[in-house]
């Protein structure tokens, strides 16, 4: 080492204390010898270095005993007795705890912990139970295998399981296996079937990939064509998962160690279950941890005694359900508190709880099909699986001779508020709004059948008045209706609502559906308050007739051939199996078009059949040919076949089924289209002269109104989306969806000019291109929105108007001219189409309609629906002799499609803005369109009588509807 300039070492203390120049610590024993030499103050304290040491141990040691006796204090107040010794604490090897259990099952017990090399013991007794075995039931051999840490936040550990380690021995020396002896073996044993005398203590030979758990694998095939379940095979990769939460439980009883593993005990018995160990731990300063190891998994539980926590989990392998495992679980576990002293108040426990399948089943089981499970269906994902529901309660859970039946009540925290709840519990004269109006805050109750989700209370008025009222208030005069399923009476309500139906035909398969609907949701079918029903349950009400048979087979028997004329249907909807169901018979029915065909006979001339598609489609899904909605895609097919003139589509979100719903109609016949497509007004006035009123006054429609059927017209995006990407791509998805990108969108005000038509000398006003208009280019498009429109029925009084007043022309000629003038305005300017199913006008608002037409195919603007055609329709080669009426609607009158969301969504689009210039058209050319695709009648006569008017136009002999009227007035 160096040395400094003073020669001493550079670092330590002997630096700082030989040195006078170096830090704080020499200068202040330079000070310190400095004062010793002056006299004592008359308050000086002189204390020795010892007296200061043993001063601060004593203050240690009172510190550390106060504390002491305090925690134990604390500890005995909660039950909590820390004897380890702890030098077993130190130890850095674990400690292995064994429990045997004893004659009693239920004694104390000396649990020795071995620490390390030390080889010291240390005793803890407690009073735990020790697993038992239920009488009868096989218990296969099992090994055992555990480590413990010892830990500071644990007070005790606890370990007790079945005594095998006899067994082990013999096994070992004898290589068999032990299936549990005669104590556990059931009939076969007893009767003798065991094999030779060594099978009958319960020892069998162990041959090479022969040992099986106590379970004979050769029988156990997983065969689940009938039972569709694994009840009987532990070794599938799949099991059942119980979470449960309870909390406002009794603090003591979360406390205890022996009556927590008590009532685990209690519970692996009452389940049928068998515990072959469980490990618990008292903690520091409260709680209690406990993992049971079961035969067929595991159950744990956790908990929290100052805030009256308890958290739970049971999972098993195979099929015996745990679901009704709940009311013993609420029973032992849910001891209720006394939260208020003073008062004796008790809160009793909240208990929720989930239920999830877990693992693989398809795929590893023979025959299983998720469908026919009823927890694999929407009832496991939405209402079983989810753990936040206030309110959970199975209302009932049976199997009819033909399906599951589920009902339960819950009660989501994101729709219901529990708290409110309970105020409406109250009495009435409490003066809460709760109490007041109960019906406001009750939970909801649903209804599964095979686990798929069927209706809900608080879904009950969106679902059945969406899938009845549409179909029903665009027939002009429904009187007798079929039902195809509708057990809950619901859709059945909805129906008798109106005035002109005299029979509906309820056609259910399953009686004892509509007998458990009854008892459980008499709301569903109560018609107490419907003017016109003479029975407080609508099933009972003399219009209604309902017939027990399979639907699908009574329509094929009834109406397989367009027969019989009597008996049809003017509605028939269908409220059973949706196509988007993974139900065999879904697709089944629309694979074979019978049953189809069969609707369609079934129907009268102006029918309406109306089914529930299911869940509703997602803008990123595939079209409905390809993947889970290929089913969808079947049935539209087989309706089209069938005959139906028009399809719709359209959504209802508001169903309480956790997604939107979709639905279908079809017409079969196309002017049902009309009725479709009325306004808000004219479905308003329908509405209330149609259906009867109720007793109480109350709206006899709880949602569904005609502002609501104006969003049911059209099809949603999402079902333009994946119409748009079938295979064989649409051509109206190019044509008709948007603005196409590729044309010129030019303004009239620029591009166009009125001036004398150069048609004939009759014609009047024509269009004139003021500069050159390239070919696809769409003119006046800003316009096209503001056209005005005559619907159909509106067209129809417009007509009859002018119908009556030239009828009275003598008696009020000011009224005759008035009307004749707004009927003129319109067939003279406008254009006229079918496309809303009957007869319907519009009328451009600007210099568009001043547009003439181009005789004999020389048009050059408009729209061509077949442009590969060699010879397109004008008004000079259609054959009026041998009229070929589908023939010129498929190219002419401006039909709708049968099915085509892209088109339905885009429909005043095209009736406004889907003309283009056909060719270039030069300045100066004149502007001309085809008034032949106007025409818009399928009606013979009127098709006609607009043929030989422009014939008569383009040779000069005859003039237009303004002309004419001008020259009259």
């Amino acid at each position: 080492m160096g040395r400094s300039k003073n020669g001493a070492k550079k670092n330590g203390v002997r630096n700082s204390s030989s040195s006078s120049s170096s830090n704080g610590v020499s200068n202040s024993n330079n000070s310190a010898r400095k004062t010793t030499k002056t006299a004592p103050s008359r308050f000086s304290i002189n204390l020795s270095v010892v007296f200061l040491l043993l001063s601060f141990a004593l203050s240690a040691i009172v510190a550390f005993s106060i504390g002491w006796i305090a925690r134990l204090v604390l500890l005995s107040h909660f039950g909590l007795y820390p004897t380890a010794n702890a030098e077993s604490t130190t130890s850095s090897n674990n400690a292995a705890l064994v429990a045997l259990p004893t004659s009693s099952g239920m004694s104390k017990k000396s649990i020795s912990t071995l620490s390390g090399a030390s080889g010291k013991k240390t005793s803890i007794s407690t009073q735990l139970p020790a697993p038992t075995v239920i009488e009868g039931k096989e218990v296969p051999f099992t090994t055992y295998a555990s480590k413990t840490f010892q830990m500071a936040g644990a007070a005790t550990s606890n370990t007790l399981h079945i005594d095998r380690s006899d067994v082990l021995i013999r096994m070992s020396r004898s290589k068999k296996e032990f299936d549990g002896g005669p104590d556990f073996q059931g009939e076969s044993v007893e009767s003798g079937e065991s094999n030779g005398e060594e099978g009958k203590d319960g020892w069998v030979p162990c041959e090479s990939n022969a040992c099986s758990r106590g379970k004979d694998l050769s029988t156990s095939n997983g065969d689940y064509s009938e039972h569709n379940d694994d009840s009987d095979d532990l070794h599938l990769p799949a099991g059942q998962h119980l979470l449960i939460d309870i909390k406002d439980v009794d603090s003591n009883f979360l406390n205890s160690e022996e009556r927590l593993a008590t009532a685990m005990i209690e519970l692996i018995n009452e389940s049928k279950l068998t515990l072959l160990s469980y490990h618990c731990h008292s903690l520091v300063p409260v709680g209690v941890s406990c993992a049971g190891v079961l035969l067929e998994s595991h159950v744990a539980f956790h908990t929290w005694p100052l805030e009256g926590v308890i958290t739970m989990d049971l999972f098993t392998c195979g099929g015996g359900l745990l679901i009704p495992t709940l009311p013993s679980i609420e029973r032992l576990f849910a001891v209720p508190g006394v939260v208020g002293e003073e008062e004796g108040e008790i809160t009793q426990p909240t208990l929720l709880w989930s239920h999830k399948l877990r693992g693989f089943r398809e795929g590893f089981s023979k025959g299983y099909v998720r469908s026919k499970n009823p927890l694999d269906g929407s009832l496991g994902r939405y209402v079983l699986g989810k753990l936040d529901f206030d309110i959970k309660r199975p209302l009932l859970s049976i199997k009819t001779a033909i399906q599951n039946v589920n009902i339960y009540e819950v009660m989501e925290p994101k729709s219901r508020d529990v708290n409110s709840y309970h105020k409406s519990l109250l009495p009435a004269e409490d003066e809460e709004y709760e109490s007041a109006h109960p019906q406001h805050f009750g939970p909801d109750k649903i209804l599964f059948l095979d686990g798929i989700i069927q209706s809900t209370l608080y879904g009950d008025a969106p679902f059945h008045e969406s899938i009845v009222h549409p179909a029903m208030i665009t027939h002009s005069n429904p009187k007798r209706v079929a039902i195809i399923g509708g057990g809950e009476g619901a859709t059945l309500r909805e129906v008798l609502k109106y005035k002109s139906v005299e029979e509906v035909v309820i056609l259910e398969i399953d009686e004892e559906l509509v007998s458990i609907c009854a008892e459980y949701m008499p709301e569903w079918s109560d018609c107490s308050d419907l003017q016109g029903s003479d029975s407080e349950s609508c099933f009972e009400d003399s219009r209604a007739r309902v017939v027990f048979v399979d639907a699908f087979k009574w329509f094929i028997e009834s109406f397989g051939k367009d027969e019989k004329v009597e008996d049809k249907f003017d509605v028939i909807i269908m409220d059973a199996l949706d196509p988007n169901t993974s139900v065999e018979i879904a697709g089944g029915l629309y694979n074979d078009n019978s049953f189809v065909d069969s609707l369609f006979n079934g129907l009268t001339a102006e029918g309406v059949f109306v089914v529930q598609m299911g869940k509703s489609k997602m803008s990123t899904d595939p079209p409905d040919e390809i993947g889970r909605f290929k089913d969808t895609g079947l049935m539209i097919g087989a309706l089209e076949q069938s005959g139906f003139e028009s399809i719709h589509r359209y959504d209802e979100g508001h169903s309480h089924f956790y997604m939107p719903w979709s639905y279908l109609v079809a017409f079969k016949d196309y002017e049902s289209r009309a009725g479709w497509h009325r306004t808000a007004p004219e479905l308003q006035i329908a509405l209330q002269q149609r259906l009867h009123k109720t007793k109480s006054g109350a709206p006899v429609l709880r949602y569904f109104d005609a502002a609501t059927m104006l969003q049911y017209q059209l099809p949603s995006k999402a079902q333009e989306t994946t119409y748009c990407r079938k295979e064989e791509y649409p051509w109206e998805c190019d044509e008709w969806v948007g603005i196409h990108p590729d044309y010129a969108h030019l303004p009239a005000a620029e591009y166009l000019k009125v001036d004398k038509s150069g048609v004939g000398e009759h014609a009047g006003r024509g269009l004139f291109a003021a500069q050159d208009i390239p070919k696809g280019a769409t003119l006046a498009l800003d316009e096209g929105g503001k056209a005005f429109h005559f619907p159909p029925l509106t067209w129809d009084v417009v007509e009859s108007l002018h119908s009556w007043a030239d009828d009275n022309d003598d008696t009020i000629p000011f009224v005759e001219d008035q009307i004749s003038a707004i009927y003129t305005f319109v067939e003279g300017y406008g254009h006229g189409a079918v496309l809303l199913g009957k007869y319907h006008m519009a009328v451009d608002s600007g210099i568009m309609l001043f547009m003439n037409h181009g005789c004999n195919g020389t048009y050059n603007y408009g729209w061509v629906m077949d442009e590969d055609r060699e010879i397109q329709f004008t008004e000079t080669n259609v054959d009026l002799i041998n009229l070929n009426l589908t023939e010129i609607a498929e190219h002419l009158l401006n039909e709708a499609q049968v099915y085509s969301p892209a088109g339905e969504r885009n429909l005043w689009h095209t009736l406004n803005s889907g003309d283009y210039a056909l060719r270039d058209i030069k300045k100066g050319e004149e502007v001309l369109t085809d008034y032949l695709a106007f025409v818009g009648s399928s009606d013979p006569d009127e098709l006609k009588k607009d043929v030989l008017s422009l014939r008569a136009q383009c040779a000069g002999v005859g003039v237009g509807e303004i002309t004419k009227y001008e020259s009259e007035s």
